[in-house]
């Protein structure tokens, strides 16, 4: 799989942006509570919405198999 990047928001720290191999962010993961959520930027098929995650990884993976795979 190609490369995928994370960066946390520069005034938020609950906030992360997940941009494809080509730069475009698809997702962002909010840290809420105990949990975290991920929503995609732009409409798409995307399993994990309304879903909590226990870490930031594994809301990471979710946007990988749903969004960036099925690109």
């Amino acid at each position: 799989m190609e490369q995928v990047h994370i960066r946390q928001h520069d005034g938020n720290s609950n906030l992360w942006w997940v941009s494809s191999p080509s730069g475009d962010d698809v997702a962002y993961i909010t840290h809420l509570g105990n949990s975290y959520l991920v929503w995609p930027t732009e409409p798409a098929h995307a399993d994990f919405v309304g879903k909590r995650f226990d870490t930031v990884d594994a809301a990471l993976a979710a946007v990988v198999k749903s969004v960036l795979l099925h690109c």
